[in-house]
């Protein structure tokens, strides 16, 4: 339990703050689906987290293991290590400022009002989506099937596969049969293959990740994508 979240199983929340609170939420549907889970929430095995201004957690913020169905940060939230969110159980994250965080695994419905800033941002899943009212700042972003919506700028060092992204600039995008890939990306985290070319050289062909769900769980690790150097076929 974050210190300074009050928990609406704890009886430290009103159901009408928390009404006030989903109302700021930018999609009609995601208001409706929380606002009619309220009526049920005593049932769940779940919690609802409101935090009054700004939320900083030392380490990692997993909502799943947290068992957290509705998290709200009426201000900034930093997470000192990896954030993770989920699809089952659907999770809903409102952040009305700013969002920091070491890395992002996001499967569920994340909202940031402001900025959101990570090392490497990763989509998981196309049950949800992400919604950014600033800029997305991240070394590495990877939207998988996840939907994201941002309402600034993508500043990235690596956008990779063709997201599901709404935005106003669309990023230069290195595809996912690109042998960039491999300057990214373990080979075994990658379908990668011999063959020729034309001329008759041995080339190295990508066909996209064989092991996403080992991708996200280094993320989630703070283990590196990449551990040894790119050799050239």
């Amino acid at each position: 339990m974050i210190t300074n979240a009050r928990s609406h199983k704890r009886n430290q929340v009103s159901q009408a703050e928390i009404i006030a609170a989903v109302g700021r939420f930018h999609s009609d549907y995601k208001i409706k689906r929380v606002t009619a889970a309220l009526d049920e929430i005593d049932d769940y095995t779940t919690d609802i987290w409101f935090v009054d201004g700004d939320l900083h957690v030392p380490g990692d913020l997993d909502l799943a293991q947290e068992r957290v169905h509705l998290l709200v940060v009426l201000g900034d939230l930093v997470v000192d290590g990896a954030y993770g969110d989920s699809d089952y159980p659907e999770s809903f994250v409102l952040v009305t400022g700013n969002m920091r965080a070491r890395d992002i695994v996001t499967a569920g419905w994340l909202e940031v009002h402001g900025d959101l800033s990570t090392d490497r941002l990763i989509g998981d899943g196309n049950d949800c989506s992400a919604s950014i009212g600033g800029d997305v700042h991240a070394r590495l972003f990877c939207g998988e099937n996840h939907h994201f919506t941002m309402g600034g700028a993508l500043i990235a060092n690596a956008v990779i596969g063709e997201p599901s992204l709404e935005i106003a600039i669309p990023p230069t995008v290195i595809d996912l049969d690109d042998p960039r890939m491999l300057d990214h990306f373990d080979r075994d985290l990658l379908e990668v293959y011999g063959d020729e070319d034309d001329s008759g050289n041995e080339i190295t062909c990508v066909e996209g990740f064989d092991d996403f769900s080992e991708l996200k769980r280094r993320v989630s690790a703070g283990l590196p994508l990449r551990t040894r150097a790119r050799i050239e076929s």
